[in-house]
């Protein structure tokens, strides 16, 4: 009997481990799409609800378009 409540710990402390790391997943990829310009708690809510890597390929998808135009130029006034 003592061995079975010892395999229901060790499940429990595997899924506990997995969940954290999730969430930490979930936050890393949402501190890159805050960074990127998108709202932390939008992206880390559709990191936690579907993946961390869908979270990535949205933060690529709507990344700001970079300006072609070199530093010089858009620092200068003429």
């Amino acid at each position: 009997m003592f061995h079975v409540i010892l395999i229901w710990m060790v499940v429990w402390l595997a899924l506990g481990i997995a969940a954290v790391a999730w969430t930490m997943l979930c936050g890393a990829t949402a501190h890159w799409g805050e960074k990127e310009g998108l709202a932390f708690w939008h992206t880390f809510t559709l990191c936690l609800l579907l993946t961390p890597l869908a979270g990535a390929l949205v933060v690529l998808a709507f990344k700001p378009p970079r300006s072609g135009r070199s530093l010089a130029e858009t620092a200068s006034r003429g």
